[in-house]
């Protein structure tokens, strides 16, 4: 075939399946959409090369009407509103809207009420989850899907399907071929993709090695989008790899991001909240060195940076944890929100810059701790409203310094009786 011919049409498109018994994958999908003998308005969301764009031009095959296919990267609401137009002419038509979340949330809108009154059947498109970027209205109006991505099996049997129908005779070794798949980020069309590429890279070659991939591939980026889901999946596994102390996990799935191009300020941003929120007080090193960090990716760059932020991100995971400050917080914020209106501040514990302040009673009787031994001396500090509430939120945990905070506590107030740190 002609590459250059004006016809020319890409491998992927070529072998794309013309019945459902032929898709690779999304098994449950499949099963569900069979149901639908009306049209209906559904949105599918998954990874690139899911299917999503193949059971989209499978069901207008079975619903029988006219179909317009645009893309939202390309396309706004003038092409939209031509669609409208022409089904006001034909009557109802089925329009597939690929990259739908690019959309703004105005141009969602524009399609509500054709939607509605069934003037199209509206099929979207998405890589991301429709919770973050898809209006609420219209998600009401359609059927969700949701698109897993292919494994290396599915994976397989597209590739076989390929070289069978179009290898012309070609062989690839068993490394060549689990190089490709695992090249192409769990993507049917990337595979494809490559695929071709490498035919035309080595067209008088009968048998495909894994050098010959390795060599394609030399400078391939890692298949990782900063702007999508992916990236949320990633920095919530980095997350909860340091809570859930794996130094190792923590690594894998920063250099991964760091790879794909992500921004590392962004990494030690989290590094910084992570210290706070899940180490606390357990260890009073976290959240200064997370600091540091912070400050020398931001002086010094990438890939330097690297350097630092693996050493900050081994500490976090490696640390002991305590989330007692956090839990602490959010009592605090509960109690404020749902019982505090106003608060009147003891005499005692109210400044005293003037005289005339003084002469109203303000900070009389106030006791210096440092005047009573160990520091420390029985006296309120709430205000009037829960003198007699004696009231806690924090409890520090057993772990690491946070153990040293809690018997320090409960040295000196368990005489009191009036908070419980044992």
């Amino acid at each position: 075939m002609n590459l250059f011919s004006s016809n020319y049409i890409p491998l992927a498109h070529r072998l794309r399946p013309t019945s459902f018994d032929d898709v690779v994958g999304q098994a449950k999908v499949i099963h569900d959409l069979k149901k639908f003998s009306k049209p209906v308005s559904l949105l599918m969301y998954g990874p690139p090369g899911s299917g999503k764009t193949t059971l989209a031009y499978l069901l207008a095959q079975q619903w029988k009407l006219p179909t317009r296919f645009l893309s939202a990267i390309s396309s706004g609401v003038k092409e939209v509103r031509e669609v409208f137009a022409e089904a006001e002419k034909i009557g109802t038509i089925i329009l597939f809207l690929d990259e739908i979340h690019r959309f703004s949330s105005a141009q969602q809108d524009s399609l509500l009420e054709s939607v509605e009154t069934g003037k199209i059947i509206l099929i979207g498109a998405t890589t991301e989850n429709p919770g973050f970027r898809i209006n609420r209205p219209l998600l009401s109006r359609m059927q969700i899907f949701k698109l897993g991505a292919l494994d290396k099996t599915d994976l397989e049997i597209v590739l076989n399907k390929a070289l069978e129908k179009e290898g012309e005779g070609r062989k690839f070794s068993k490394g060549a071929t689990d190089l490709l798949i695992f090249s192409s980020g769990n993507d049917a069309r990337k595979l494809l993709t490559n695929l071709e590429a490498v035919f035309s890279l080595f067209p008088e070659l009968s048998e495909i090695s894994e050098s010959d991939i390795s060599d394609f591939l030399d400078n391939r980026i890692v298949a990782y989008d900063k702007d999508r889901e992916n990236h949320y999946d990633l920095i919530s596994a980095f997350i909860k790899s340091m809570r859930g102390s794996d130094p190792d996990a923590t690594l894998l799935y920063m250099v991964y991001m760091l790879e794909g191009g992500e921004d590392p300020l962004f990494i030690a941003r989290r590094m910084v909240v992570f210290a706070s929120e899940d180490v606390g007080n357990a260890s009073v090193h976290a959240l200064p060195l997370a600091m540091a960090t912070l400050q020398a990716v931001e002086k010094i760059g990438m890939p330097e940076a690297e350097i630092p932020l693996a050493q900050t991100a081994t500490f976090l995971a490696s640390c002991p944890k305590s989330n007692a400050s956090y839990i602490a917080l959010r009592k605090t914020q509960e109690f404020v929100r749902s019982h505090v209106k106003t608060m009147n501040i003891p005499n005692h514990l109210r400044n005293a810059p003037t005289f005339l302040h003084k002469k109203e009673g303000a900070s009389l009787g106030y006791k210096y701790p440092h005047d009573y031994p160990g520091g420390f001396v029985d006296e309120s500090y709430f205000p009037n409203e829960f003198q007699e509430e004696n009231l806690q939120f924090y409890f520090p945990s057993e772990q690491g310094m946070d153990r040293n905070l809690k018997n320090q506590l409960l040295s000196l107030w368990k005489s009191t009786g009036k908070k419980n740190y044992g």
